[in-house]
């Protein structure tokens, strides 16, 4: 049986360890603790340092970045939403949407005035020294907001009286929202119309597209789109008569001109 041995004690350069050695054991590792820079050496834990954050601003400020297209919108609509002209916003984004500002398309993300590139935030040392800047909220999406109410009121040339207040708000909408309204005739009430329900009670408008049938497929598109909105009854366009968005368009008997075959406008009756 072998006997006990006392333990043994390690001296360093300068330091007594005293750690005490089982007898046949091999003293390792004391040598490099002479060197407190060398005891975190080979570690995985981190030295300790203060933690870097994005001011609360600059990350909300990234959610705002640009509008996708939903189902009914136009870009009209989508700039007075981010307070900005649809010319302005078109312009933006040119390539996304190509040569006919008239159709975008559910799914495309349009850039807004809002997520052009703003001044750089600074960055916090600290957690403690970002909360000043969690103060300034980012503004919230304007898009969330009630549509504001269209800014230009449509001429509407009459000649027996004006015509009825949601013609005239259904005018308004048109002009303001689709490129191009603003700048055709819109004809309103005359008696000498064969439709009573239409032109002489005020419920029938003839947006005067003249040759621009793009224009004319627009206004068409746009009351579609908002058929309940602007309380369209129908719609005749190119000689052919729609009484439901959803249903389809049917032909009509040739009227013997083009302005009779509504071949130079949009006629729409609104309901009553």
């Amino acid at each position: 049986m072998a006997k006990h041995r006392a333990p043994r004690y390690v001296r360093t350069k300068k330091v007594l360890a005293k750690a005490p050695v089982a007898a046949g054991a091999t003293v390792v590792g004391f040598g490099v603790l002479s060197s407190p820079g060398q005891a975190l050496a080979g570690t995985t834990a981190p030295l300790p340092t203060h933690a870097v954050e994005l001011p609360v601003a600059a990350t909300a400020a990234a959610a705002d970045a640009g509008h996708t297209v939903e189902r009914g919108d136009t870009i009209a609509k989508i700039a007075a939403a981010h307070g900005q002209s649809w010319r302005d916003l078109y312009q933006r984004n040119v390539t996304v949407i190509g040569a006919d500002p008239n159709r975008i398309f559910p799914g495309q993300v349009l850039v807004t005035a809002a997520s052009e590139p703003a001044a750089p935030a600074p960055v916090a040392g600290s957690v403690g020294q970002s909360a000043p800047a969690a103060a300034a909220p980012a503004l919230p999406l304007a898009a969330a907001a009630p549509l504001p109410a269209p800014a230009v009121t449509a001429e509407i040339t009459n000649s027996a009286g004006d015509v009825a207040p949601q013609v005239q708000a259904a005018a308004n909408r048109v002009v303001s929202e689709v490129p191009g309204a603003g700048s055709i005739t819109l004809g309103g009430t005359r008696p000498s119309a064969t439709d009573p329900n239409g032109h002489p009670s005020g419920l029938a408008l003839d947006y005067m597209v003249g040759s621009d049938a793009a224009l004319g497929d627009a206004i068409v598109a746009f009351h579609v789109a908002h058929w309940d909105e602007l309380g369209v009854e129908y719609v005749i366009w190119q000689q052919r008569i729609l009484t439901s968005p959803t249903g389809a368009w049917k032909a009509m008997a040739d009227r013997g001109s083009a302005t009779a075959n509504h071949m130079d406008h949009p006629h729409v009756n609104y309901v009553g």
